[in-house]
């Protein structure tokens, strides 16, 4: 099988965000994840790098500008964070990556579709992993408000935190996209093998001192791990 990895781009700012991209394309990526929250602009100069990357970058893009409260370093006010999304969809984005706590976020997701980008729609729960029943809650919100990935991304406390996350994500595959893994040392597993498992993608940091988020280990090393288990990637 293939497995499909999407590398995150923390640029703080657009020379270091082109200087990324192409050593993400070097090193393989399936998919890139613009982290707009990083960049630390307004909203303008947001759009306009934005614009800039789908013209050069042939590798399919996720645009991502993230809440604080969902893990992320968005400071815009919630109306200025949407437009960078939509305009980032207007500009040519496979893929729009939308909190489960945006506002309106059903029109969001109509307007992102209308500009031809497919919806992710994420949770992030930064302490725990809840039951698999309150998960599977989650995800039918988020196929109830359109999306075409639903993302849940939890904290392992515990190694078996990982395995609910596969197990989540096997049962839940068959019947819609899911990207689901735990966060932290303990939910290392859940990374590495939620794509065996039936998840789309997974997430790998560019190398090491570029995590998004923690315990996301680099692509060279998620590569290797791969090989080392005979799946393709």
């Amino acid at each position: 099988m293939k497995v499909r990895i999407c590398v995150p781009i923390p640029a703080s700012s657009v020379p270091d965000a082109f200087t990324m991209l192409g050593r993400a394309e070097n090193a393989g990526a399936d998919l890139i994840e613009i982290r707009l929250d990083y960049a630390g602009l307004d909203a303008s100069e947001i759009i306009k790098m934005s614009r800039h990357i789908a013209k050069q970058c042939s590798t399919p893009l996720i645009a991502t500008n993230r809440q604080i409260r969902q893990g992320g370093r968005c400071r815009l006010c919630e109306e200025e964070r949407i437009k960078t999304l939509i305009e980032a969809a207007k500009a040519g984005f496979t893929y729009v990556d939308l909190d489960l706590t945006t506002r309106n976020l059903s029109d969001v997701v109509k307007t992102v579709r209308d500009f031809g980008a497919k919806v992710i729609i994420s949770f992030h729960d930064f302490n725990f992993t809840p039951p698999i029943s309150e998960m599977e809650r989650i995800a039918g919100v988020q196929v109830e408000a359109g999306a075409d990935i639903c993302k849940i991304v939890t904290m392992a406390n515990s190694i078996s935190d990982s395995i609910k996350c596969l197990f989540f994500t096997h049962e839940m595959s068959g019947s819609m996209n899911i990207v689901c893994f735990a966060m932290g040392e303990h939910g290392l597993l859940s990374r590495i093998l939620s794509p065996l498992f039936g998840a789309p993608f997974t997430y790998a940091s560019l190398e090491g001192g570029f995590e998004t988020a923690p315990g996301q280990i680099s692509i060279g090393d998620l590569r290797e791990i791969y090989r080392r288990l005979g799946v393709q990637s």
